[in-house]
């Protein structure tokens, strides 16, 4: 690098260098711009915050997903159809998920689990149903789409 009173540049004497140079800049601008799609992931989720049994409902269907998304097959499923599928190949996270809802369930929660078991059971399967199949269709959609 060389500076001058009006400021600093970058001599390079060899075409070689100036790729060299460019390919650095180049790798540089691509983690910039990846850097909020990594943070996106690690965010803690609206509906379920940092619950550990819902993240790896999660993170198991969108990883079906992204991994169908990128596979070459000679049919291709509807965004449903993978959202479907990914639920029954994540079936016992998702069974981890409502097994854990009555320990991780607070006071009020504890008092409506007591007094009818089943419809406390079947609103956290429903819910976390509706959400992880929206999560899926959204992950595989924007994997294999051009926005």
């Amino acid at each position: 690098m060389t500076c001058i009173d009006k400021g600093c540049y970058l001599s390079v004497r060899s075409t070689k260098e100036r790729i060299m140079v460019l390919k650095h800049w180049m790798l540089g601008a691509a983690l910039v711009a990846s850097a909020p799609w990594a943070l996106a992931d690690a965010a803690a989720d609206p509906l379920f915050g940092d619950d550990p049994q819902a993240r790896a409902v999660l993170d198991c269907q969108a990883d079906y997903a992204r991994r169908y998304a990128g596979a070459v097959t000679g049919q291709r499923a509807t965004a449903t159809e993978v959202a479907i599928a990914a639920h029954a190949g994540c079936i016992d996270a998702f069974e981890a998920f409502i097994r854990s809802r009555v320990t991780a369930a607070g006071e009020a929660e504890r008092m409506q689990a007591a007094m009818n078991p089943a419809a406390f059971v079947e609103h956290h399967r429903q819910r976390m149903r509706d959400y992880a199949h929206a999560h899926t269709l959204h992950v595989y959609l924007r994997s294999t789409a051009d926005f």
